[in-house]
């Protein structure tokens, strides 16, 4: 008896040691590859292979068409491909991938097809209302949601995987909408390059609402804050990119705003902002005092823009770094429209405006992360439509803006060089509001 079980506990560990040894010797495999959107270049794209990877062969055996300025960076079997072009990316990416596993296993070299590029999204009146739609690469529209009388806010989610709104049918109330997108930028057929598709609409909050806002990071996480038609009825919630809901207690003077990496929340006082964590860890809540609001964000470094408002009506543009004290970058007696920065915080832009009699004078400034003005230009005769966002394109290093003309009542979305802040085009389509969307 002990012999037979001595024996069926040999055969069980040489099999286990067997199965090991073929195991080890199968060439490892690419798991997953999406695009990641915290980077400091201009895209970057994740890679998780099935085991530790060799970095240097992976650089040395893959390749780039078009051949862009890139970077391989990671360890074990998490890979992060970041391209810094020195010019903007116009065009689809064939990633050639190779290399060996830390044991000389070759992977199998394949191609893969990836389209950083972000999306124009538009809110756009149609004969029975406002509407969300998509530009397509060749210029085409598609509607990617039902028709509203209204749309008061829409905000795409960081990772691209769908678009909130804050919708209305009459004047007196608000519904919250999350219109989910599948993206499809990363396939390994060009032709299987789509723009994303619709999935089924959700309501976001039961019933009607005095008022909402939304905020989104980079993870896809959304914060919905509403008011209802009661006293003390206003109401906080994350609801994380896996669909999990958890409430937010925290009291605000105002909208509040997700940190792009996650984890912690811009909070308005009466007194100036707060940056606090989402869950109580017990460290102390970090205060700006003054009369300030959040510009934008410059995701990877840490850093955003604020906007003073001074008490002899001045306003400053502040670069905010991380444990160091506000750096005013800008000051002025203009009106601060917009501002958008690099994902370092490196470069800066902003529109400013002045009241000349009747109409305002618009002018897009560049500024570098010491305050020094690299570059200006006058708008006119356009001017950036109040209430819409200035956003920073870094993959075709362009800015976009919502602008109309005098006795013009309809805007249309335009591009500016980044660099040079020279028109690259204004869209021949009539919207409310254009944004980003994250590929």
């Amino acid at each position: 008896m002990n012999n037979r079980l001595g024996l069926l506990l040999g055969l069980t560990t040489a099999g286990v040691l067997v199965q090991q040894q073929i195991l080890l010797r199968l060439p490892p495999r690419l798991v997953q590859l999406r695009p990641q959107h915290i980077h400091s270049g201009s895209a970057g794209l994740d890679l998780r292979f099935s085991r530790p990877m060799d970095l240097n062969t992976v650089k040395a055996e893959s390749d780039l068409k078009p051949a862009l300025r890139h970077r391989w960076i990671g360890n074990h079997g998490s890979l992060r491909l970041i391209l810094n072009p020195a010019k903007g990316i116009h065009e689809p990416i064939e990633l050639q991938l190779a290399g060996q596993d830390l044991r000389n296993n070759k992977l199998k070299p394949q191609t893969w097809w990836w389209d950083p590029r972000p999306w124009l999204l538009i809110n756009r009146s149609t004969n029975n209302g406002q509407q969300l739609q998509l530009q397509e690469r060749d210029g085409q529209w598609t509607p990617i949601s039902p028709t509203w009388k209204r749309l008061n806010k829409i905000v795409p989610l960081g990772n691209g995987r769908g678009v909130a709104m804050v919708a209305s049918h009459d004047d007196r109330s608000e519904q919250i909408w999350l219109q989910p997108l599948e993206p499809v930028s990363v396939n390994q057929k060009f032709a299987s390059l789509l723009p994303p598709k619709p999935q089924a609409i959700q309501r976001l909050a039961k019933g009607n609402v005095l008022f909402a806002h939304l905020s989104s990071n980079l993870n896809g996480d959304l914060l919905v804050q509403t008011g209802g038609f009661l006293p003390d009825s206003e109401k906080n919630e994350l609801i994380l990119a896996n669909g999990q809901r958890h409430p937010i207690n925290v009291h605000s003077a105002g909208p509040m705003e997700l940190l792009p990496g996650g984890g912690g929340l811009v909070v308005p006082t009466y007194n100036g902002i707060n940056l606090q964590a989402l869950v109580n860890n017990g460290r102390t809540v970090q205060s700006l005092p003054g009369n300030r609001e959040l510009g934008a964000f410059c995701a990877a470094s840490g850093r955003a823009l604020l906007i003073r408002h001074w008490p002899d009506y001045r306003r400053s543009i502040e670069l905010i770094l991380p444990g160091m004290a506000p750096r005013q970058i800008w000051l002025g007696e203009e009106a601060v429209l917009g501002v958008a920065c690099d994902a370092k915080g490196e470069r800066i832009w902003a529109v400013i405006g002045t009241w000349t009699g009747e109409w305002a004078q618009h002018v897009i400034l560049q500024i570098d992360s010491e305050g020094k003005e690299i570059t200006r230009r006058l708008l006119t005769p356009w001017r950036m439509k109040g209430g819409t966002p200035l956003q920073l394109d870094p993959v075709g290093m362009r800015l976009l803006l919502t602008v109309s003309k005098k006795g013009q009542n309809s805007a249309n979305p335009a591009f500016i060089d980044a660099a040079t802040l020279q028109w690259q085009t204004i869209v021949p389509i009539d919207v409310e509001e254009a944004q980003l969307l994250n590929p």
